[in-house]
Parts: structure tokens; sequence; C-alpha cells
């Protein structure tokens, strides 16, 4: 059964946030390609907390309630910002609004933190192409032995 969503996307905040444990469980889980546990995830974040390249938001409705958040690092020497993930509650999926949302904080994040250009990893490119995003020259290669 699919629920609507309360609140517009416009409606919603990106907040920095302090206790990786009040992000629900299963918006770490919907997000596709991931190959860390919820758990894993949220000890990753408690130990990064004060690491001033490490970037956790929330996206928060005027309820103060969780739909979504972003976590982007910062690499030290050449100021990229790269995100790792983003997730959304499933209410506000289908028109591509929470990209949006996204890349518009992202700009002000960029911003922000001097980044030079922003690097996000997806396995839907289509979906990010059709959203602005370009091939880069940059490619992610992956190496596994087994």
């Amino acid at each position: 059964m699919e629920t609507k969503a309360t609140f517009s996307i416009d409606e919603l905040e990106f907040v920095r946030l302090k206790i990786p444990h009040l992000i629900p469980q299963e918006l770490i889980e919907a997000v596709k390609g991931r190959t860390f546990s919820a758990d894993q995830f949220l000890a990753y974040q408690s130990e990064q907390i004060e690491n001033p390249y490490n970037f956790l938001y929330v996206l928060i409705d005027p309820e103060k309630k969780i739909q979504g958040y972003l976590w982007a690092e910062l690499n030290a020497l050449d100021q990229t910002l790269f995100v790792n993930t983003f997730s959304i509650a499933k209410d506000y999926w289908g028109k591509g609004e929470g990209i949006k949302k996204a890349i518009g904080f992202l700009a002000t994040l960029q911003e922000k933190t001097g980044a030079p250009r922003v690097l996000w990893c997806s396995t839907n490119e289509r979906f990010f192409i059709k959203h602005g995003f370009k091939r880069s020259k940059i490619t992610l290669l992956e190496y596994n032995p087994n």
C-alpha cells in the first residue's frame, strides 16, 4: 500500500546530524548497491562525528521527522566533495524531486566547503544524467581478484 507524503519536498530541510543512530534503518537499507550493513554505517558515522571532512545530513520535515539522509566526504588533498549515499523516504520517490532537492543542497555545500567539484557514484547512470549530471572524465574501476 502506497502512502502519500504529508509534506511537500519543498517543506523538507537538510540539517547536519551529530547523532547518526537517529537515521531510520530502512533509509540506510534502501540504498541500492550498498556494501555495508546499517549497523556498520551507524558505527562508522559515530566514529566520524568530529571529522571535519565528513558530512552527514538528514532531510527533515516540519515535524522534525527524518525523511532522508545524505552522506558526503571531502577529500583533504584536492577538496573534491564525494557523495557516498543519498536516501529518501519512498513517499518522495517518483518524479525526481528528491534528487533535485539533493542537488540544490549540494550546490550550497560545495560553496561552503570550496569544493571544486562534486562526484557521485551511482548504479543508475541514466537517472542522474536525466537530472543534469555529466559523465566524469574520472573513471571508476573495480578490482576484485576473486
